[in-house]
């Protein structure tokens, strides 16, 4: 039997890719949108179209109290099972930190962190009813290993996901295996100031987002690993 994961954000970018080469690769797949819901549609009729693999759009917004738990239980609905996940679905906003808001904070606490955490939570009782075991897969950023003076609401949600996944791979285990891609500026930036901000790359070479997948399915079949960080940032980190 084929196994399913559940995609958040996965209409779009970073996870339409994930969710493309996955299903290449003979994953079923639960496509997570809030309101790209008619390019989620568009995208699980091309994957069952273009590679036989099922697929389902299940919608919701994830900075709604209860809302990761909604979309898990319609994702589980639609499926029937859930093997593994992939916490892709983020914001960010670039702002002075004087200008914060506690809104600002609150929101971007609730989509980066706490849905992720909620989703993992869900994923481990899921499977543990099955007595089964799966993956969790947290995209994070490769800026976590620097201070940023310009986001620091998103830095500090990113950073929380990090020790969560840390800690959730130890918590989990042997059931759940639990680990995170942190990628650089994949998307080429669209103005002057954008790009400045994308830094410079030490091996002369931009990540793109099927590196990032391929990140992500290593992680996925690599039954040994839990609590890693693997960078796709071409040595962004590292500066």
């Amino acid at each position: 039997m084929k196994q399913t994961i559940l995609i958040t954000g996965a209409a779009r970018r970073i996870g339409r890719g994930i969710a493309e080469a996955l299903a290449r690769t003979g994953w079923n797949v639960v496509v997570h949108a809030h309101r790209a819901t008619a390019e989620a549609d568009a995208l699980c009729a091309a994957l069952t179209a273009d590679t036989g693999a099922r697929a389902w759009r299940v919608a919701g917004d994830l900075a709604a109290v209860g809302g990761p738990d909604a979309v898990f239980a319609a994702a589980l609905a639609q499926a029937g099972r859930i093997d593994a996940l992939v916490n892709n679905a983020a914001v960010f906003a670039r702002q002075p930190l004087a200008d914060a808001t506690a809104a600002d904070f609150d929101h971007q606490w609730r989509v980066n962190a706490l849905a992720p955490m909620m989703l993992t939570q869900r994923l481990a009782d899921h499977l543990k009813r099955r007595d089964a075991v799966g993956c969790a897969v947290n995209l994070l950023d490769q800026r976590i290993t620097q201070p940023d003076a310009m986001a620091v609401p998103y830095l500090v949600s990113k950073k929380a996901l990090e020790a969560y996944t840390l800690s959730a791979a130890l918590a989990f285990a042997p059931r759940l295996r639990v680990n995170a891609v942190a990628p650089g500026a994949v998307l080429p930036p669209t103005d002057t100031a954008a790009r400045e901000a994308a830094g410079e790359f030490p091996l002369s070479v931009r990540p793109t987002v099927c590196q990032v997948a391929a990140a992500v399915r290593f992680l996925l079949e690599a039954e040994s690993t839990t609590g890693q960080i693997l960078f796709v940032d071409g040595g962004q980190h590292l500066l």
